[in-house]
């Protein structure tokens, strides 16, 4: 019995720690059409994967597959044809957006090969594109037959959307389309088994589910079909800036859940720019979800619907990938707006996205175990990652919104393997001309006693030097 227990324990520390690495958006809104979006995602793969001297993202978030109302013009989320990825010639088009079945199969299979799981994007509220029929509930004519699907699966009617025989409406419906119905007809089930269709390398190969507009769907139906599709890893798009209806959501669906609280938080500060925001909030329980339940939050810092984090935007990132929760990097933040390696004041090595995804996976084995060393001054906070080992000692983060000034001073660290050494900036940045370069080394006492900074509007993250 004591070793069922101490096993036990252990599976339950397990749970507790939430999902370790970094994970990153494939697409942003209106990605080049023409079909070959998946080429250039599976072109990216092997530099995602080790975008840092080896390290990088461990899952990469895919677009919505299936053909749409909008055929090649679509970008996902108004699903016509589920069964059909570019395979069928419907809808104006035989390839989607993005390209053919067998392209996505290869950008899958690719990232696979490399140990990146793959996370296909489902919408579960709605679908377009039907034909129309009479139908008895509302007394006229909807469009929601889907008999003429070419795929020949998932061929619904009226009866699998509200309103219907069983219910008038669920939580919410989005953009006027045919609002799906899981109490009653064909969908509850049909969609099981499409989801459990994707996960076949034969069709597709994802393993894990992005669920797009959570709020219209009941959350007992995400969760049965995390159930039915053998409880993956997913996490829901609730856009609830609360962080209590967002840990309800989490827990009734049993998924993880982005973290609206938080980049809500991060834009007030980032866009800030006279250093007016509350640094501190980051840590408010009723703030940021990472803060509250960290083991279910995804942080992000932009996706394809909330890119307005417009200034500064490198804090936020060095917050949500040195910090607790499962943080997601943004495809234009990586490629268009030059954030890999520190954007248009970046100068190489230390700054960028890149940098900040090595010191999380070498310096804190990316789960790091985050306390508060410092959170009392509005422009500059503190905090400290345990060590693993003496090659994966931990580190120290220090952010500075301040306007002008360079911020710091002397905080304790509980990491023993800081004491006693010199520490190094290995990550820094600093949008303001002139102050973009790595904070001096300084000298960590026996007892964890250190002094730390960081350049105005910028942040530095230490560890031992030598690594």
């Amino acid at each position: 019995m004591k070793k069922v227990g101490l096993w036990l324990v252990a599976l339950l520390v397990i749970v507790n720690t939430g999902f370790s690495g970094v994970m990153m958006q494939g697409f942003y809104w209106d990605v080049p059409a023409g079909g070959n979006w998946w080429n250039t995602m599976k072109n990216n793969a092997y530099s995602l994967r080790y975008m840092a001297s080896g390290y990088g993202i461990n899952r990469i978030w895919f677009p919505p597959a299936s053909k749409c109302l909008n055929g090649g013009y679509s970008m996902g989320y108004d699903p016509y044809d589920y069964y059909d990825l570019g395979y069928y010639s419907q809808m104006g088009t035989v390839e989607t957006r993005f390209g053919s079945q067998a392209e996505l199969k290869a950008a899958i299979a690719k990232f696979k090969s490399y140990g990146v799981s793959c996370t296909a994007d489902i919408v579960l509220n709605h679908r377009a594109g039907g034909a129309s029929e009479a139908n008895p509930k509302t007394g006229g004519s909807t469009w929601t037959s889907f008999a003429g699907v070419k795929s020949g699966k998932a061929k619904w009617h009226w009866d699998s959307f509200h309103p219907n025989n069983y219910c008038g409406g669920d939580e919410g419906s989005f953009g006027g389309y045919p609002d799906v119905c899981y109490a009653a007809g064909m969908a509850y089930t049909d969609m099981k088994a499409w989801m459990n269709w994707l996960k076949s390398t034969v069709n597709a190969g994802f393993d894990s589910w992005r669920f797009d507009y959570v709020k219209g769907v009941p959350a007992w139906a995400v969760k049965d079909m995390r159930a039915a599709t053998g409880n993956p890893f997913s996490v829901g798009e609730y856009w609830d800036a609360n962080t209590s209806t967002l840990d309800w959501w989490a827990g009734a669906s049993t998924a993880q859940v982005f973290d609206f609280a938080l980049y809500y938080t991060m834009k007030d500060i980032c866009n800030n720019t006279g250093g007016g925001g509350y640094l501190p909030n980051v840590f408010d329980y009723s703030k940021s979800y990472a803060a509250k339940n960290y083991g279910k939050a995804v942080t992000f810092v932009g996706n394809h619907d909330t890119d307005e984090i417009y200034s500064d935007k490198m804090m936020a990132y060095a917050f949500i990938l040195t910090y607790k929760g499962y943080p997601c990097i943004f495809w234009k933040d990586y490629y268009n707006y030059g954030l890999a390696a520190g954007g248009g004041s970046g100068t190489g090595w230390g700054n960028g996205i890149k940098q900040l995804v090595w010191c999380r996976e070498k310096l804190a084995k990316g789960s790091p175990n985050i306390s508060i060393l410092k959170s009392s001054d509005g422009d500059w906070i503190a905090y400290q990652s345990s060590g693993y080992s003496t090659t994966q000692p931990g580190y120290i983060v220090i952010i500075n919104d301040n306007s002008s000034a360079w911020k710091g001073g002397s905080v304790t660290t509980s990491n023993a393997y800081l004491k006693g050494k010199t520490l190094k900036a290995y990550a820094w940045s600093s949008s303001k001309s002139g102050q973009n370069y790595a904070p001096a080394n300084q000298a960590c006492s026996s007892t964890g006693v250190v002094q730390v900074w960081a350049a105005p509007r910028g942040y530095a993250v230490y560890s031992v030097n030598g690594l």
